[in-house]
């Protein structure tokens, strides 16, 4: 496909269930490869064995607002310290617990929120990292005095690099999660922090180490190793929460499903949703 045609076609979306629907802002929609496997292959050492090119943000798209539209210098959000939790096991909605960086109070939550990301994706940093963006908010209001808990997942969505940086994630908080969840916040922060809408270099490999190396209390090295040795065993992981945001309806990131356990109602929409988006479903599962 054309520059053109990829860029028009990273239009948003929207996909609601269970309840009314919500309004959707712009996202990033990837390569197609609907398969879910990485763009190249790797040898038992987790070395590339072919040179496929990767695919990255370029631009928004042509037809979004200017507050839609992510910039490289999204306003940062101040300081921000998200309670992060370990658990285990699979919620009454099927997602997996277990390796994946959970963001709550309580494990007990009234509501779920299964956010689908991808660290190249320039509207999940806009999400993320910006005051318009509604993570922020999330983590201070709702998350905070345990009505919430998000869910961290896997939506490598632009080629080799998103890879890449899903399998050190996931190395990573396997590393860190009983001890210092913290770190793992700063380097996934980090990350975000030093995207770019053009180029490739600061998503590759040795940059998403080299982010590690800067971090007090990460061994980048034995990260190095986990990449290494359990590679193919994170992106089976991966490709399977891939799977699941498809199936989903999302094609683009990021993507959020609010779940309501005691109803067993969902809501899903997609793009970079100011907190008031959050806030009007989470409120109104409230009043269920």
């Amino acid at each position: 496909m054309s520059l053109k045609g990829t860029l028009a076609s990273r239009r948003g979306f929207l996909v609601s269930v269970g309840v009314g629907a919500l309004g959707g802002l712009a996202g990033c929609l990837g390569d197609g490869n609907d398969t879910g496997d990485p763009a190249t292959t790797r040898d038992e050492n987790g070395q590339q064995e072919t040179n496929t090119p990767d695919q990255v943000v370029k631009t928004a798209p042509s037809d979004s607002t200017p507050r839609d539209t992510p910039t490289q210098t999204a306003t940062p959000s101040g300081s921000l310290s998200p309670p992060f939790r370990s658990e285990s096991g699979t919620t009454n909605y099927g997602i997996e617990l277990a390796g994946n960086p959970v963001i709550a109070n309580t494990s007990d939550p009234a509501v779920d929120i299964y956010y689908w990301s991808d660290y190249q994706c320039a509207y999940c940093k806009q999400f993320e990292v910006s005051d318009h963006g509604g993570f922020p908010k999330l983590i201070r209001n709702d998350v905070a005095d345990g009505t919430v808990r998000i869910v961290l997942l896997h939506y490598p969505n632009y080629g080799q690099h998103s890879w890449t940086a899903d399998v050190m994630a996931t190395c990573l908080w396997n590393r860190v999660k009983d001890d210092r969840p913290d770190r793992f916040w700063e380097w996934h922060r980090t990350v975000f922090e030093n995207q770019q809408l053009d180029g490739e270099e600061w998503s590759s490999r040795s940059s998403l180490l080299g982010y590690a190396r800067d971090i007090d209390g990460i061994d980048a090295d034995a990260l190095d190793q986990c990449m290494k040795q359990n590679r193919k065993q994170h992106e089976t992981e991966i490709k399977q929460e891939r799977k699941r945001a498809r199936n989903e309806g999302f094609s683009d990131t990021p993507g959020f499903v609010l779940y309501h356990p005691k109803s067993e109602q969902t809501t899903s929409f997609f793009g970079a949703q100011p907190y008031s988006t959050f806030k009007q479903q989470i409120d109104a599962y409230r009043n269920l």
